[in-house]
């Protein structure tokens, strides 16, 4: 670009997309460029869906080649978020324009303009430590903050001190899911220092509208799901549900690194009994849940079967030499799968060394200083894991990272709790969330599975496998 061009791009992100990437951001994108360009600090709280990954990409781009020597640090909750969501969409329009792939150098870690790597870059790094964002020193700053809801406060000290200079900018972009910390005040107590923006999915022509209709249909509008995952509102975290969505979200945007050997493996299915109802098997690698079937209509042996494949994958995956739990939802129709499992245990003990059946039954009263049911108190070993304050008041890290599964957020952040006549938590049953026009919480109920602690098994792999006796 000559000098003029530069010149009119440095203020115009906008015509720079269009003329330099070859993209046409839509009008709520736009909005979000001329922020950048206009304003030091632009916060902007979304639903899901609304291509912020793009605009901060884009953004990205404009900055290394309308400043001179500039530097871009880029963080986000997970490395999942930052590497394979928006570094990979730099890549992705980097090439989009031949001069473009020719002048600016992407790596895993780094962009740079050629031949002034150390001068002249963008950075990534993921904001599980308080200095991701700091010794950062430049006349061009930008800040790129990626699902600034989950990134923590102290990763944001050093961001502030940086934004004296002038000509420095700070871009953050998320979900409201958190009703404390630096992206909330930003709309709320410190709202004055910042431009904002709020981009609600019905006015994103990048969302679906089968999408929005889903939500709509079945968590209401004014479920917090909705207003998070569609609306782009905080949660209003009403007072009968015993898990909060916030508490939900974080688990989410928590990075994790899977491990070579794992210390522990679980596998848990929630039985569908009828209609809508979902069959979810599901799989807990440590403090990590995964997801490995959602279907309607199967039959019992299928599942048993599905169950039993995925335990022997599982077992080779993981080089593992003790048992794994196989938690069933046994009430009803479950406990066909549970037989199912016993009989193909019987037929191959070699191969099915490992399974170790685990019959649960929903609903089943305790006898519990706290908890009325076997329901209640799974939610509550899930809600305390999910915790970041411990019971001295101290911060701890999350013991539970969940799948980012809108039906799972929605179901274990809807679920309402009474107290019993005898001063006992009592969570709300499966018919009566039924009975509020709510979806069977199928997936959550899996999740309660996976975290259920049990007492380990004593199996170990027969002799001749070549693993440890």
């Amino acid at each position: 670009m000559t000098s003029d061009a530069v010149l009119f791009y440095a203020d115009h992100p906008v015509e720079f997309v269009e003329d330099v990437i070859g993209a046409k951001p839509d009008t709520e994108q736009a909005k979000i460029l001329r922020s950048l360009a206009a304003n030091p600090m632009t916060a902007v709280r979304s639903g899901h869906g609304i291509g912020k990954s793009a605009v901060q990409a884009w953004a990205i781009i404009w900055f290394i080649c309308t400043r001179p020597y500039p530097k871009i640090p880029c963080t986000a909750p997970t490395q999942h978020q930052l590497y394979d969501i928006l570094w990979a969409e730099v890549s992705k329009w980097l090439r989009s324009n031949p001069a473009l792939q020719r002048e600016i150098i992407w790596t895993q870690e780094r962009v740079y303009m050629a031949g002034a790597k150390e001068e002249w870059f963008a950075v990534a790094r993921t904001s599980n430590t308080p200095d991701a964002l700091q010794g950062f020193h430049s006349e061009s700053l930008l800040f790129i903050i990626d699902e600034a809801s989950g990134v923590d406060d102290k990763v944001f000290e050093p961001v502030l001190g940086a934004l004296s200079t002038e000509g420095a900018r700070l871009l953050m972009c998320g979900n409201p899911t958190q009703l404390q910390g630096f992206f909330y005040d930003a709309f709320h107590k410190n709202r004055a220092e910042y431009h904002t923006i709020h981009v609600d999915d019905r006015n994103s022509p990048r969302v679906s509208q089968e999408y929005i209709d889903r939500i709509r249909t079945m968590y209401g509008e004014d479920s917090d799901v909705f207003r998070v995952r569609v609306a782009g509102d905080f949660p209003k975290s009403e007072k009968d549900v015993f898990i909060p969505l916030s508490m939900v979200e974080k688990s989410i945007n928590t990075d994790w690194k899977e491990p070579e050997k794992p210390l522990s493996v679980h596998i848990g299915c929630d039985v569908a009994r009828f209609g809508d109802d979902k069959t979810v098997i599901g799989y807990k690698i440590d403090e990590k849940i995964y997801f490995h079937q959602k279907i309607q209509g199967q039959d019992t042996v299928r599942t048993a079967h599905e169950i039993a494949l995925l335990g022997c994958r599982l077992v080779d995956k993981y080089h593992l030499e003790t048992a794994i739990p196989v938690k069933i939802d046994d009430g009803g129709v479950g406990g066909g799968v549970t037989d199912n499992l016993r009989q193909i245990k019987r037929s191959d003990p070699d191969r099915f060394w490992w399974l170790s059946i685990v019959p649960v039954k929903f609903g089943q009263i305790i006898k519990h200083k706290y908890y009325h049911d076997t329901t209640t108190y799974m939610m509550a070993v899930v809600k305390k894991l999910l915790q970041t304050i411990d019971d001295d008041g101290n911060e701890k890290p999350v013991e539970l990272i969940l799948p980012d599964d809108a039906d799972l957020a929605a179901q274990l952040s809807t679920r309402k709790y009474g107290i019993t006549e005898k001063s006992k938590v009592k969570i709300e049953s499966k018919k009566d969330v039924k009975a509020r026009g709510q979806p069977s919480p199928d997936e959550a109920d899996c999740v309660l599975l996976l975290c259920l602690p049990v007492k380990p098994s004593k199996a170990h792999p027969p002799k001749g496998t070549g693993r440890k006796e």
